[in-house]
């Protein structure tokens, strides 16, 4: 059966409170805010995506992506998708993109009897990922319980946020979340927070706890600083933020100023950006893992099928819907006992509950074209 073309883009914002406040280097989240995006074929099948842009990250806002819709939404539509009509950078665009392009890939995997993860590599893909649970911050004392706790749901890798305080704070909670899960793999995210100076002090400090990675020490801009870092850090040193920077991303990979690269799609405008990223990544001798940008699950679901479509490799970062309070789905997708698995069913695998969205729901639907 061919793709359909779509007839329809209609959107909708929602607010997704978190269950507790996850504190992290580059702010505090509350809740999370996005915008459901659904396109619709002639035959009346419909793909979904997310637009869920992070302020904190330069990455705009809800009313941003609002703005753009409004704006671009006809265009869009009439050039048949998923972003030619949208500015090339700016607020919003981003996250927009990544809606797009992943409600374009559920149609289109959804009229072919495909799942997205096939559609992005063309081979079968992985049926089930491993997935690392991931801890804000917090005192030694709730770090180590949060951890326990996690390993004993059957997380195998665990994620703790750092460069929320001192250096001496962050040894003392990885020192922590070590003593009580001895068999864990731990792995670091500073968001950026230090500058190469104290990034170093930093990596020093953590090297006894037999750390597995720690993603974007200093400031995105810094690549040269994270490249001398990479090569005298104990362990592997991930690119993440700065992957959003298609400029930054050129000199990373040429200088192979990284180990490894993060992929956020929510970032990075897509899976079929994010996937290309990982395949540039490759050919320099770097691996990539996937992460959601605490999304919804539709947002979760885009990055396991990106993740599905990678190679084996580290776990990846999908665990976030066990922070989340509601959801636009009947059940949120986490993971269980450390993996996530592809959901049965062609495109993303997961259907917009009404009810879910209506709770959540911060407008109407408002859109463009008919069905």
């Amino acid at each position: 059966m061919s793709s359909g073309a779509a007839v329809r883009l209609r959107w909708r914002p929602f607010r997704l409170p978190m269950r507790s406040r996850f504190e992290a280097a580059h702010g505090v989240l509350a809740d999370r805010e996005g915008v459901l995006i659904e396109l619709t074929d002639a035959a009346g099948r419909a793909g979904v995506g997310e637009a869920s842009p992070i302020p904190s990250f330069g990455m705009g806002t809800v009313a941003d992506v609002l703005a753009l819709l409004e704006r671009h939404g006809r265009v869009l539509l009439e050039q048949g998708l998923p972003g030619g009509a949208l500015p090339e950078a700016g607020p919003g665009v981003s996250s927009l993109r990544c809606a797009l392009d992943v409600a374009t890939l559920d149609l289109r995997g959804r009229t072919e009897g495909r799942p997205v993860a096939a559609l992005l590599a063309e081979v079968a893909p992985a049926p089930w990922v491993m997935a690392n649970a991931v801890i804000g911050g917090g005192r030694p004392a709730e770090v180590a319980q949060y951890g326990a706790e996690a390993q004993a749901a059957g997380y195998g890798v665990l994620k703790l946020k750092v460069g929320v305080g001192t250096v001496a704070e962050d040894i003392r909670r990885v020192a922590a979340l070590r003593d009580a899960c001895p068999e864990a793999i731990i792995r670091l995210d500073a968001n950026g927070a230090w500058d190469e100076a104290t990034a170093i002090e930093a990596i020093e400090g953590f090297a006894p706890f037999g750390i597995e990675l720690l993603e974007q020490p200093v400031p995105a801009a810094q690549v040269e600083a994270l490249a001398r870092i990479h090569a005298r850090a104990p362990f592997t040193i991930a690119a993440d933020e700065v992957v959003g920077d298609r400029a930054l991303l050129d000199r990373v990979l040429e200088t192979r100023a990284a180990g490894l690269v993060v992929l956020k799609p929510m970032l990075l405008g897509g899976l079929t950006e994010a996937r290309a990223i990982a395949l540039r990544a490759a050919a320099c001798g770097m691996s990539a893992l996937a992460t959601t940008t605490f999304d919804s699950s539709i947002g979760t679901a885009a990055a396991l099928h990106l993740a599905a479509s990678l190679p084996p490799g580290p776990a990846h970062g999908l665990s976030t819907g066990e922070h989340l309070a509601a959801d636009v789905v009947a059940h949120t997708l986490v993971p269980e006992r450390g993996r996530l698995g592809l959901p049965p069913g062609p495109g993303l695998g997961v259907e917009i509950d009404a009810a879910a969205l209506d709770a959540v729901a911060t407008a109407d639907w408002a859109g463009v074209g008919g069905a």
